[in-house]
């Protein structure tokens, strides 16, 4: 099963790169997910924030640290 998901996934992700290469403007391309969907679709983590705000603030800090004065 995991590797007829794995070989609709290829498909999938073929087919979007060409659909999106035929596109005349960058806001009409689409992501694999929205080209038609798949059961292992419910497994993306769709809404979830990669960081937190401490993640955030910690690195805005560390990056202000490595600053050279001027």
């Amino acid at each position: 099963m995991i590797k007829i998901n794995t070989e609709w996934e290829q498909a999938r992700y073929i087919a979007t790169m060409l659909y999106n290469v035929n596109c005349n403007k960058q806001g009409q391309m689409i992501t694999p997910d929205k080209l038609f969907p798949l059961p292992q679709d419910v497994y993306l983590a769709k809404g979830k924030s990669k960081s937190t705000k401490e993640k955030f603030l910690k690195f805005k800090n560390k990056v202000e640290k490595s600053k050279l004065p001027k």
